[in-house]
């Protein structure tokens, strides 16, 4: 892991994971490509494996009494090459790759896609565009406005394998939308992992709590002050996670899923509803929250959008 981070400091990495920001920066298309390679590589190939040898044991009863072992590999041998081959030489070729040249592997993308700034309490999202695909300078757009502002959206979607939900940070104001689930908690078939992440957020943005308790924030934790006096204070051991042995980390582990599966976000009263409004709205649902009127039992409408915008070129 250290000689991981060593290389993404090489590289000129600028995603960030610590108690100042969690700032999302992907790597090169070189480098995403290697990944994919390896990991689809051996997730084919081990499946693949599998059906190849259950269809060369079979396939030698049904080939006829007068096939043998050796004369049923050659006739099904293509299908081999197909099923386990292919995946198996994506698996050994991604892994020589990064083996024999690992600072070629890691490169550093465009820069960061989006930011949760801790310390003062703001998100940003940097757009890439240029005037012409591939050709002339990229013009480089930074949105920054207040995490009080945004509220965590829970997107379903339908896949050739059922429902799928992602998490999205939306800001009330504008059309500001920041696919954060993507990054940090990829797809899901059940919506419960997107509310704790927003449980996550919402606590590692408080700068008046200690941070989450999170393995890879826990080297940062002492860099925090509310976070130090709160370890100070409950004797909590420097290196909990890291000193912890395998069977208890997969203990506690199983421990966070089960807390996560039984979360109860839907349960909880929607506190924003009596504050603002949301288009599925009817008039019905506003006066059973407390509100006269789609414009507020004050009469007042939605504050200006607070969304700041930073633009420069960029080679």
């Amino acid at each position: 892991m250290e000689k991981r981070e060593d290389l993404l400091a090489e590289a000129g990495d600028q995603g960030q994971l610590d108690q100042k920001s969690i700032c999302y920066a992907p790597l090169a298309f070189r480098s995403k490509l290697i990944h994919v390679f390896e990991v689809y590589g051996k997730g084919f190939f081990c499946v693949g494996l599998a059906v190849s040898i259950f269809m060369y044991v079979t396939g030698v009863f049904e080939l006829g009494p007068n096939t043998t072992w050796r004369s049923a590999f050659f006739e099904l041998w293509p299908l081999f090459f197909v099923l386990a081959g292919v995946p198996g030489l994506m698996w050994l070729s991604s892994s020589l790759v990064f083996t024999l040249f690992p600072r070629w592997s890691v490169k550093a993308g465009r820069g960061p896609e989006w930011e949760l700034d801790r310390r003062k309490g703001m998100v940003r999202v940097w757009r890439y565009r240029r005037r012409i695909p591939f050709i002339g300078r990229r013009t480089i757009t930074v949105f920054e406005a207040p995490f009080y502002e945004f509220d965590g959206f829970v997107a379903g979607g339908v896949a050739r394998y059922g429902v799928r939900f992602d998490f999205i940070l939306c800001h009330r104001y504008s059309k500001l939308k920041v696919h954060i689930g993507d990054s940090l908690l990829g797809w899901h078939h059940n919506p419960r992992p997107c509310y704790a992440l927003w449980d996550f957020l919402q606590n590692y943005m408080d700068v008046s709590r200690p941070l989450p308790e999170f393995p890879v924030l826990e080297p940062h934790r002492h860099k925090d002050p509310v976070t130090a006096e709160h370890d100070r204070k409950s004797g909590r051991p420097e290196r909990y996670w890291r000193d912890m042995d395998d069977k208890t980390f997969k203990q506690k582990e199983d421990e966070m899923l089960s807390r996560v599966l039984s979360i109860d976000t839907e349960q909880r009263p929607n506190l924003m509803a009596k504050k603002v409004r949301y288009a599925h709205m009817t008039p019905e649902d506003m006066l059973a929250y407390g509100r006269g009127s789609r414009r507020g039992r004050n009469g007042a409408r939605a504050p200006r959008p607070s969304v700041g915008y930073v633009q420069r070129d960029w080679k």
